[in-house]
């Protein structure tokens, strides 16, 4: 069994964003019975998609039942959705959408450019329940209802990844009345009993599960398959249960192993796991404000010493080994070429000596560094991995687990650390920008206190221009210019498992900003 646990991993590790064909056998429905059964982490309380959601289950209805104007595809890319069409002045900050035609919500009200600007001013509504995260993305646009079918859109400057955020989910205007809870503890009606323009409507929901129906109305075609149900778990184990006793044929399990998950699926010959890798990564700082790591060539020979692909494997993740602070997969990716890593050269040019002990030093000081991370099992095991593997080359490491809001609170945002590994999560966009420019460094994203002003500019630059193919370009040499100054070392990319039918035709694995990106298409996915 350990044996199998490692070869799915390894297998993981290294099979990235493939995109796969997914078939295989066939499946047997019983008729009147959910087509596909999918078993979810949490019971939702909360079904709203400008709310912040508080588990796998509520970001997976909100994502089923609501549409956006826009809708992100599997490599990022926003694609149309209720807009049929839209333009962008010259100057990057107005946006005009035309809806398109016969667009109705799951009760059979038609949708207006009306419901578009209640939503945006509903996220922008103190005391609305519109998540914080939600509510600075869109502060400060205004919106103009020019006709039924037609919605202007102004930004305060031009912003490259205004439509990843224009995919928000849709609330019916009509409806407002049962947005309003009864007291500042209880859950709106509406929350309970959405109504949206996604590819599936709500049919039913109770404490154990929730059951939705297809929208034959969807802007996109109305899914193949008829019906959804999912079964709601406590936990990872419990969804392991559900495919292991039959009860569900799908899930999404964390980016970590869980218990019995092998053996689970080796019970389902039909059903098979997919990694889907997530818009985030975990990488190993290196605090370029604080000796001796201001010094570039120390940098580099740390990057030289690391086995990336051994780290990840060691610690027992699912995902692929790092690479960049672009995620594979991403439209914006580049893979940024380097020569075979050289350590004994790294560390000559650097400076650093090894002494009659091995230990490496440089006038007459050794090299000893803090490492520091959370006390999670996985990210202390991915520690002390790298700290054997820098150990081999002399270097004197310690590592320090604290709980995450300490590492944060008294390490990250204080500075006081040498070494770090911690995650960061891209979002829907792969805008670098707020973990890497200098204006980030202190309070901000910036954790390694990256101050430099070539790769500043070049980001700068990718987040204001309209142009994709520019972006493209600036990110490219934005990373080649990371690479040279190894601000920090991209250890892993997390990916999580889906498991799903052998049977399933249609779905293109893609990136997961939420649990919920896995459904970006479906409403083209079939069972055979």
């Amino acid at each position: 069994m350990a044996a199998a646990r490692r070869r799915l991993l390894l297998t993981l590790l290294i099979a990235g964003l493939a995109v796969l064909a997914l078939g295989g056998l066939g499946v047997t429905i019983r008729e009147g019975a959910p087509a596909y059964v999918e078993s979810t982490v949490g019971r939702p309380s909360r079904i709203n998609p400008i709310t912040a959601h508080a588990s796998d289950a509520e970001d997976d209805l909100a994502a089923l039942i609501f549409s956006g104007l826009m809708r992100v595809g599997a490599d990022g890319v926003p694609q149309a959705d209720l807009a049929r069409s839209w333009e962008l002045t010259p100057d990057g900050r107005t946006y005009t959408f035309h809806l398109r035609p016969g667009l109705t919500w799951h009760d059979g009200y038609p949708v207006t450019a009306a419901d578009v600007s209640f939503t945006i001013a509903r996220i922008q509504a103190p005391g609305s329940g519109a998540s914080p995260a939600l509510a600075a993305a869109w502060s400060g646009i205004e919106v103009v209802v020019a006709d039924a079918d037609t919605v202007i859109i102004r930004t305060p400057e031009p912003l490259a990844d205004f439509l990843v955020r224009a995919a928000v989910g849709i609330l019916p205007r009509h409806l407002e009345a049962q947005m309003t809870a009864s007291n500042e503890f209880a859950v709106p009606p509406f929350d309970r009993r959405p109504v949206g323009t996604g590819p599936y409507r709500l049919h039913a929901l109770t404490a154990d599960h929730a059951l939705l129906d297809r929208h034959p109305g969807f802007a996109l075609g109305a899914p193949h398959i008829a019906r959804l149900e999912f079964r709601f778990a406590a936990d990872a184990a419990g969804q392991v249960r559900d495919i292991r006793d039959g009860t569900a044929s799908a899930a999404l399990l964390p980016d970590q192993s869980v218990e019995g998950d092998e053996d689970a699926l080796a019970r389902r010959p039909q059903l098979v796991a997919t990694p889907l890798t997530r818009t985030g990564y975990t990488a190993l700082y290196m605090n370029t404000a604080r000796e001796p790591l201001t010094d570039v060539a120390l940098r580099r020979a740390i990057a030289a010493s690391l086995d990336r692909v051994e780290v990840a494997t060691a610690a027992g993740v699912r995902g692929i080994a790092g690479d960049s602070v672009i995620v594979p997969g991403s439209w914006a990716y580049q893979h940024v070429p380097a020569a075979p890593p050289d350590p004994e050269a790294a560390w000559s040019a650097a400076g650093w000596a090894r002494t009659a002990d091995g230990t490496r030093a440089k006038a007459q000081r050794p090299l000893a560094l803090d490492l520091v991370t959370n006390d999670d099992p996985a990210r202390a095991t991915l520690a002390d991995r790298v700290a054997a593997q820098l150990g081999a080359q002399g270097v004197l490491v310690r590592v320090v687990t604290l709980p995450a809001a300490r590492v944060i609170a008294d390490r990250l945002r204080t500075g006081n650390f040498d070494l770090a590994i911690f995650g960061w999560e891209a979002g829907g966009d792969p805008d670098p920008y707020p973990g890497w420019h200098a204006s980030q460094a202190g309070d901000g994203g910036n954790i390694a206190a990256f101050r430099d002003a070539e790769a500043s500019a070049l980001l700068e630059a990718a987040r204001t221009t309209m142009d994709t193919a520019e972006r493209v370009e600036l990110y490219g040499l934005f990373l080649r210019r990371f690479a040279d100054q190894v601000p920090a070392i991209v250890l892993w990319y997390p990916a999580r498992a889906y498991i799903h039918p052998t049977a399933l035709r249609g779905a293109q694995p893609g990136l997961l900003v939420t649990s919920g990106s896995r459904f970006h298409d479906v409403y083209k996915w079939r069972l055979n």
